[in-house]
């Protein structure tokens, strides 16, 4: 029996691999989740965001919240539309241009948006490093 590791064994992943505390310091300056309605409380930092980057930390708030109660990660364009935190417009077209630059990814079922895992470390660096 070869009970030597095997130094490819670092290289496996998981999708549940998202790193909290990283997740935790890029949500919390703008959103902060309900405990009872796990709906997002936007924070006065979240308005001054411009529209594709209001996605991307509502995706991540949508990673935060799976995490936290256990629920599917993602967020459908309607989800998104119905916080009103902006036009509907302006939401299909930072939703298209993310999309579009794979930077977010639709569902196994494809009708929700989700933020991958490996780009919160670089979202972390643009929003929480940068200031």
């Amino acid at each position: 029996m070869n009970t030597t590791p095997n130094p490819l064994d670092a290289l496996l992943t998981d999708d549940a691999a998202t790193n909290r505390e990283q997740l935790a310091a890029l949500v919390g300056p703008f959103v902060k989740i309900v405990k009872d309605s796990k709906e997002f409380e936007f924070l006065p930092a979240f308005s001054k965001l411009d529209n594709s980057s209001k996605v991307e930390i509502m995706l991540a708030a949508s990673k935060a919240r799976a995490l936290l109660f256990d629920e599917t990660d993602g967020l459908a364009p309607s989800e998104i539309i119905a916080t009103q935190v902006m036009t509907e417009g302006s939401t299909k077209s930072a939703i298209k241009s993310l999309f579009d630059g794979r930077k977010i990814k639709k569902n196994k079922e494809g009708k929700k948006y989700i933020l991958p895992p490996y780009r919160i470390p670089e979202l972390v660096e643009k929003f929480i490093k940068s200031n």
